[in-house]
C-alpha cells in the first residue's frame, strides 16, 4: 500500500524542476511509509500504478493561479488526483496550496490576504481535532479561504481571527485540508493526529 504525492516545481535554467520536500521524504522515511511522487505531465495515469494506494497528498508550493504553463498542469494533475480519490474512495489530504486546490475543485473560491506568510498565529477550532480549542500554527500562504467562500460541499472544523478557514473537511467522503504546514513541525505529532483522522497507519 502507497502514498501518493504531487509534486512541486521550480524554475531551473530553461526548463523546471519537479520536487517533493524533504520535510515529507523525512516523515515518510522516519514512518517506514512507501510514497511515490507524481510528475506534473499531463499525461500520467495514476491507474498506472499497481500499488494499492491509501492516501493522496496535494502538498503546499507555488501559487495555486499562477499564469506558467507548469502550473497549469500541476493544477490539472492535481484535480485528475482529486477524481481518482473519488471514484476509488481514497481519502485526501491537502496543505496549503493543497487545500485551496480542494476548495477550488468543489467550487470554492479564495482572497489574496497579508501577514500569513513566514509567521505564526492562533487558530480557533471549533471541532477539538487537536483536543484544544485553539492552537498556534505556522503560516506561508499568501491566499486564504474567507468562510463564505469555501465550498459548501465542506465543512469548517478550524478558523483564523479573520474568519478565514485553517481546517476543513469534506461533509461526505475523507478529505481533509489544513492550511498551515504540520510537516514543518520538530515534532510530527500533529501530522500523526492527522493520519489517524484519515486511518492511516
Amino acid at each position: 500500500m502507497s502514498i501518493i504525492i504531487s509534486s512541486n516545481y521550480k524554475k531551473h535554467y530553461k526548463t523546471y524542476i519537479d520536487f517533493v520536500d524533504h520535510y515529507w521524504i523525512n516523515y515518510f522515511k522516519l514512518k517506514k511509509k512507501t510514497f511515490f511522487s507524481v510528475p506534473n505531465i499531463k499525461s500520467f495515469k495514476i491507474s498506472s500504478l499497481k500499488n494499492e494506494i491509501k492516501l493522496i497528498i496535494l502538498p503546499g508550493g507555488n501559487n495555486l493561479f499562477s499564469k506558467d504553463k507548469i502550473s497549469k498542469t500541476r493544477l490539472k494533475v492535481e484535480f485528475d488526483l482529486i477524481k481518482y480519490a473519488l471514484k476509488k474512495n481514497v481519502p485526501i489530504l491537502g496543505i496549503c496550496r493543497g487545500m485551496q486546490v480542494i476548495n477550488f475543485f468543489f467550487k470554492g473560491s479564495q482572497n489574496r490576504i497579508h501577514g500569513h506568510m513566514r509567521t505564526r498565529h492562533k487558530i480557533f477550532l471549533k471541532n477539538k481535532i487537536f483536543n484544544k480549542k485553539k492552537i498556534n500554527v505556522n503560516s506561508f500562504h499568501n491566499f486564504g479561504i474567507p468562510r463564505k467562500k469555501m465550498s459548501t460541499k465542506l465543512e469548517v472544523i478550524a478558523l483564523d481571527k479573520d474568519d478565514n478557514v485553517e481546517i476543513f473537511k469534506h461533509k461526505k467522503k475523507k478529505i481533509y485540508g489544513f492550511m498551515w504546514h504540520p510537516e514543518r513541525n520538530k515534532s510530527y505529532k500533529q501530522l500523526e493526529i492527522i493520519m489517524k483522522r484519515l486511518k492511516i497507519k
